[in-house]
């Protein structure tokens, strides 16, 4: 009896971010020489490393007035980019496919939304702040995490310190909120972890400025899938959603995803509630029409998550930097985007019938 093995998943997930650029733009032209439709590119105001140029890069396919769209993201967060990247790069050619033998459908791919964080192996752009809690209302009182406040001694302290610490907070807080005071979003230290910022930065304006050339207000129906990795159990493509309880976007998303759905404020996902998420601004877009999900990619476990995000916290904030600066990279890229192809394999083939179930929601009739 033959051995059963794992099929080969190609090799572009730990690509550089000039690279993966490079890649998604080939691509992004082969498809635009049969399909109808456009790139965007948002310079970013600040250059990688080795002084390269930064951009935000977006592909509409289809029709302008499709009435259904999907959009997916990568790099919200950064280094994420790397296994987000690889699997928009992965399903592009398939969706080219899809895309020759049906015109009610339009695809939007927002390639490397923090190209700073991308090119740099980190989760924040260059001014510290985490785009995934800037989408908040800046022209009122800001969130008050007074949970970050109290711990944040502790996190941002020597590592053998901080570890016996945080130990001590989670038995005096327990696990659930622990978690939301390290992770909810804080607005209140810009040199800390989970930082929210003053005022929108540029991801925030990017994606108001690019949806407002790509509109999506002829769509009836929308799904939108930001691609993130590092949060959950390893290999487990979480899907989650931020919807209101109740709302048009809940019912949806229940409907045509079922019991595939997380809820943070259920209970049931492995990521606690947050606020300034990029969701409710896409909330607000698609209204009753459609869903935002999270595809969140599992990998050593949120404990691994909390000690690296300190620990590169900590170093980043020191003034001579990192003394070993590609140990640090590396740290980071194995965390959010592993080398095992076991696990490249496992987050690849879950997303892949996560786009197969999007695309049937929308062009069904249900």
């Amino acid at each position: 009896m033959p051995v059963l093995k794992t099929p080969v998943v190609p090799n572009n997930f730990a690509l550089s971010f000039s690279s993966a650029r490079k890649e998604f733009l080939s691509l992004a032209n082969t498809a635009l020489d049969n399909l109808p439709g456009q790139i965007l590119h948002f310079n970013y105001p600040v250059s990688g490393p080795s002084g390269e140029r930064l951009s935000s890069d977006w592909l509409w396919l289809g029709e302008n007035r499709a009435p259904s769209v999907l959009v997916m993201i990568s790099g919200t967060h950064g280094i994420e980019g790397f296994a987000g990247s690889g699997l928009q790069r992965q399903i592009l050619p398939d969706l080219v496919q899809l895309l020759l033998q049906q015109g009610k459908l339009a695809v939007l791919l927002i390639h490397s939304l923090n190209p700073w964080g991308y090119a740099w192996h980190r989760r924040t752009d260059h001014h510290n702040i985490d785009l995934n809690r800037n989408f908040v209302d800046f022209r009122t009182p800001v969130p008050d995490n007074t949970g970050y406040r109290l711990i944040e001694a502790d996190l941002l302290s020597d590592r053998e310190v901080r570890q016996a610490k945080l130990h001590q907070w989670e038995k005096e807080l327990g696990r659930r909120d622990y978690e939301q005071a390290i992770s909810s979003g804080q607005y209140s230290s810009p040199d800390g972890l989970f930082y929210g910022g003053i005022r929108p930065s540029w991801g925030n304006n990017t994606l108001v400025s690019g949806l407002s050339t790509l509109s999506l207000a002829h769509a009836k129906r929308i799904v939108v899938l930001d691609i993130h990795s590092g949060l959950g159990p390893y290999g487990y493509g979480e899907l989650i959603s931020d919807h209101p309880l109740h709302s048009a976007g809940d019912k949806l998303s229940h409907r045509w995803f079922g019991y595939q759905v997380s809820h943070s404020a259920r209970g049931n996902s492995f990521s606690v509630p947050k606020t300034g998420l990029i969701d409710f601004f896409f909330h607000e877009v698609i209204g009753n029409r459609g869903c935002f999900l999270t595809y969140e990619m599992g990998s050593f476990g949120n404990d691994a998550l909390f000690d690296l995000l300190c620990q590169d916290q900590y170093e980043w904030n020191k003034i001579d930097m990192y003394s070993d600066e590609e140990k640090r990279k590396q740290l980071m890229l194995e965390h959010f985007c592993p080398s095992d192809p076991h696990w490249q394999y496992s987050v690849s083939s879950r997303f892949r019938q996560l786009v197969g179930i999007s695309v049937d929601a929308l062009l069904g009739s249900h």
